[in-house]
């Protein structure tokens, strides 16, 4: 009965080596370049275009001392206080709806929690 196992063994093994050797050329011959590379990749430039400006600047070290232009008007002073004032005011409005709605300020008492949950897990990581 071993003698008929190997046997089987080794005709699975022949049927599997013949099945790889059959699909492996045809996986390597359906890709084709147009396949792998974008349309554009494979356009040709049009001739006299050059590849890139060369720099305004070629050998010379960049003006890191120079203030950067601002991308938008910045905000003034008064405006920055204007837009704190109103952010506090809105704060301080939610803060009396959820008093009114009954609504505690719970962070000590979570904070309790979490430490006396880090020694209970600790303690029993240890296992004592």
């Amino acid at each position: 009965m071993l003698r008929d196992e190997k046997m089987t063994m080794r005709c699975l093994a022949a049927l599997a080596g013949v099945v790889l050797a059959g699909l492996l050329p045809a996986g390597c011959a359906t890709a084709t370049i147009e396949d792998a590379v974008p349309a554009g990749a494979l356009e040709q430039a049009p001739p006299g275009a050059a590849a890139s400006a060369p720099a305004a600047t070629a050998g010379t070290y960049p003006d890191l001392n120079a203030t950067p232009a601002a991308a938008a008007p910045q905000i003034s002073e008064q405006e920055k206080a204007a837009e704190t004032a109103e952010l506090r005011a809105r704060r301080e409005q939610l803060a009396r709806q959820a008093q009114q709605r009954g609504v505690s300020d719970d962070a000590d008492e979570l904070r309790r929690l979490a430490g006396s949950h880090a020694d209970e897990t600790l303690r029993q990581i240890e296992g004592d």
